[in-house]
């Protein structure tokens, strides 16, 4: 059965997915995932035959839609072993992220995220995407929260499986798996998400603008879903600590501030209004600026918006937040 992977990402569509893209003005054609995050919407599209163009500015994202959006039918098989991966020690790699020892994991699990790197050297294509994003996934789920930001003491701290039982009744043993467990256990759910729609899909790991202002392709619809501006929306220091690991890290705009998101998004549609047929933007209601202010900003750039919302609960919110929250979707047909 073909079935998004388990990816662990913060702000994830995956459960609004099904609702966005039958709410879509489309039924067909290309579709622009202008920061495709954890590529559940990309995924979606994809199982319903849409060409999908993804991108997203962090090279953790790109690899993984390379690995299961752009991938139409490579698979990973691994015959790797933890006493087989002791011969991938390099002193330079271990060396060059050392940064991480005592920051986000102990020295052990250091070295063998060095032999890991290496091991991916080998890999070709997709198949190495397919075992980035097995990785990137297995660094995520040793880390309570799921983000890279935690401070060390708390790591530590909520990694003590007795402490986390007598404070959460919950040991959480996952915390304390070595990596290459994690990238095993898991290595069927991403092979089952891999399948071909008959298009050829495409993933880039660049500028948003830039790439709307350079892309080739013809696309009939772009989706926006930056970061929620005025929410926890700080996505390089989740999981920008991959990037930095791979010497893969780009320099980015804050599409997200508060005070230039509106900015942004008008230059978006400006640039898309002449090419593109149809914008979809997500927000949150605790977004600030609001779904009101977009459209205000935006009245003279479109023919017509509509804005539809659904209940929408975030595993990072409290429980009385949870009952608060609502997704938002504003659909704006261009003007040519």
């Amino acid at each position: 059965m073909i079935k998004y992977p388990k990816v662990n990402y913060i702000g994830n569509k995956e459960k609004v997915s099904k609702w966005i893209c039958d709410n879509l003005p489309i039924k067909n054609g290309t579709v622009l995932d202008l920061f495709c995050g954890g590529c559940s919407l990309s995924f979606e599209l994809k199982k319903r035959n849409y060409k999908i163009i993804s991108n997203d500015i962090l090279y953790s994202n790109y690899s993984l839609a390379k690995a299961i959006i752009e991938n139409n039918k490579e698979k990973l098989i691994l015959d790797i072993t933890e006493d087989k991966l002791k011969k991938y020690f390099d002193e330079e790699i271990y060396k060059n992220i050392r940064w991480m020892e005592n920051n986000l994991y102990f020295d052990y699990e250091v070295k063998e995220l060095s032999m890991l790197i290496n091991y991916s050297k080998n890999m070709k294509k997709y198949k190495k995407y397919i075992f980035l994003s097995l990785l990137r996934r297995a660094m995520i789920r040793k880390i309570p929260y799921s983000r890279m930001n935690i401070k060390w003491e708390e790591i530590v701290k909520l990694r003590d499986e007795e402490y986390s039982y007598l404070k959460y009744k919950r040991r959480r043993a996952y915390h304390n798996k070595n990596f290459l467990y994690h990238i095993l256990d898991n290595i069927e759910n991403y092979n089952n998400s891999i399948f071909n729609n008959k298009k050829q899909n495409k993933a880039y790991q660049t500028d948003a603008l830039k790439l709307l202002k350079n892309i080739k392709e013809n696309i009939d619809l772009i989706y926006i879903d930056t970061p929620y501006p005025s929410t926890m929306n700080k996505y390089n220091e989740f999981y920008g600590a991959f990037d930095k690991m791979m010497g893969k890290e780009k320099e980015y705009i804050n599409y997200a501030g508060k005070h230039q998101f509106l900015k942004y998004m008008k230059e978006i549609i400006k640039i898309s209004k002449n090419k593109i047929k149809y914008a979809v933007i997500s927000l949150n209601n605790k977004s600030n600026p609001t779904a009101e202010d977009i459209r205000e900003v935006l009245k003279n750039e479109v023919i017509e918006i509509e804005i539809l919302n659904k209940n929408h609960v975030y595993q990072i919110t409290g429980k009385e937040n949870k009952k608060t929250n609502y997704e938002i979707l504003i659909i704006c047909k261009l003007k040519e």
